[in-house]
């Protein structure tokens, strides 16, 4: 059972790579052609260039919001995991019985 997993991983991680590859080139060409669509945009309406700004400015104060919330959900997730342990391992040790 070991050397078959062993067997599927080596032939299945190149292709996985390739197509991680893949999809990052293709990421990167459809970024660029947003890029290049939005830049081209702001030539033909530059009026439209602080709104663009301010989009982007209010789409990384959430992100960054986002990612700083989650940060403390998961501090706060292991406290707790960490003192239910200790409960628990205070309650063996006091356990009656033994």
């Amino acid at each position: 059972m070991l050397r078959t997993r062993r067997r599927v991983r080596l032939w299945a991680a190149p292709l996985w790579r390739l197509n991680t590859w893949m999809l990052l080139g293709a990421a990167a060409v459809v970024g660029f052609e947003g890029l290049e669509a939005l830049l081209g945009t702001f030539l033909m309406a530059p009026e439209l260039l602080p709104f663009a700004l301010l989009a982007l400015a209010l789409y990384w104060v959430f992100r960054e919001r986002v990612v700083r919330g989650v940060r403390r959900l998961r501090i706060r997730i292991r406290a707790a995991r960490a003192r239910r342990c200790m409960r628990r391992a205070d309650a063996a040790a006091t356990a009656p019985g033994d």
